[in-house]
């Protein structure tokens, strides 16, 4: 298997609440991305704690990740400790009391692909040439499109994206959107926070796609493409190739 990713602060914030994670383990690729809360208290913290939890979780447990019938529940358990983690840090430090953020996790088992997902990051599935979102925006304006009264373009500039409705960091018990896919072997997989995937378009993908030999130059080309898109947020990106497992690689 192999895998990169690239994180950039972009052009306006002062630091980078992105954080970002790929690993080996058991044989599966997991990957993780969380975007703290812009413009909120220690969201750079608040994102660390969460991918840094899930991934430790992940390795005590490699057994479960190639389980289909209890990985769903674990993942879902292991953002419910996510969450208490957080929270637990915000009592601990007043000063960062209310931080929240995303998180999405995607776990790569030779064709199988599990996502769980909590926020706006995204996951996208490029198969040749096309480009497939698999996750779904928990925000304002993803709901509106929902109910019909905007469409897919209008929510793209529309003041509810920016309004998130579930999020690490609250005091509530976590139901984590949780997804299973088959892959094919060649497929690509891609965590994106908005401060990437709202400054591209499918051309954009495709362009970088052309260099998918080079994974490490794939995250950069996109980066590099939200930024020229006038990207002023923090821009992460994790990509994994669904591949026999051996010769494993990551940069």
């Amino acid at each position: 298997m192999i895998y990169s990713s690239a994180s950039e602060k972009g052009p306006v914030r002062e630091q980078n609440e992105d954080f970002c994670a790929a690993e080996i383990i058991g044989g599966c690729l997991c990957m993780a991305v969380a975007d703290g809360l812009g413009g909120e208290v220690s969201g750079e913290i608040a994102s660390r704690i969460a991918v840094e939890t899930m991934m430790s979780e992940l390795r005590i447990a490699p057994d479960v990740l190639k389980n289909d019938n209890v990985l769903g529940d674990f993942l879902s358990s292991v953002f419910n400790k996510a969450n208490v983690e957080i929270i637990r840090y915000g009592y601990e430090h007043p000063e960062s009391r209310g931080m929240c953020t995303t998180l999405t996790c995607a776990v790569l088992n030779d064709r199988k692909l599990t996502i769980s997902h909590i926020g706006d990051t995204r996951v996208y599935l490029c198969h040749g040439r096309e480009i497939q979102k698999l996750t779904n925006d928990h925000n304002k304006a993803a709901e509106l499109v929902k109910e019909g009264k905007i469409s897919e373009l209008e929510a793209k500039v529309h003041p509810g994206r920016n309004v998130l409705l579930k999020v690490l960091g609250e005091n509530v018990y976590l139901k984590p959107d949780i997804f299973s896919y088959n892959l094919s072997y060649g497929d690509i997989v891609m965590l994106c926070s908005d401060g990437l995937y709202s400054f591209i378009d499918k051309e954009d993908f495709i362009t970088a796609l052309n260099l998918r030999k080079d994974l490490k130059m794939v995250c950069e080309c996109l980066i590099d493409a939200s930024l020229r898109g006038g990207s002023s947020d923090n821009t992460t990106i994790v990509a994994g190739l669904c591949r026999p497992f051996g010769g494993n690689t990551g940069v």
